[in-house]
């Protein structure tokens, strides 16, 4: 699968998490939080759930822990975020969070 079609793949998965309300998570969240970053990635961070700068940019960890994995990431390795492959196992922000 070439670089494009996996974006086409991804783009597609996110779409489907956007309009997903099945849920009361998912009615409860301002944004869902797909993931992002490079399709081809070698790397995958994984978090547990949206905090609250997650839920209203819609983007994974872009809070202060994200600020902070941003920059150890650079520092350590000297990878930038658009390196790797970004994302929550829970999609929604959790009531209460």
């Amino acid at each position: 699968m070439t670089t494009e079609q996996k974006i086409i793949e991804l783009n597609k998965i996110a779409q489907e998490i956007k309009a997903f309300k099945g849920l009361d998570i998912a009615k409860a969240a301002k944004n869902p939080v797909p993931g992002e970053g490079n399709p081809d990635a070698k790397i995958l961070f994984i978090g547990e759930a949206p905090g609250a700068q997650e839920d209203a940019t819609g983007r994974p960890f872009v809070g202060q822990s994200g600020q902070l994995m941003t920059r150890i990431l650079l520092e350590s390795t000297g990878l930038k975020r658009e390196d790797v492959f970004i994302a929550n196992i829970v999609k929604y922000r959790p009531p209460d969070n």
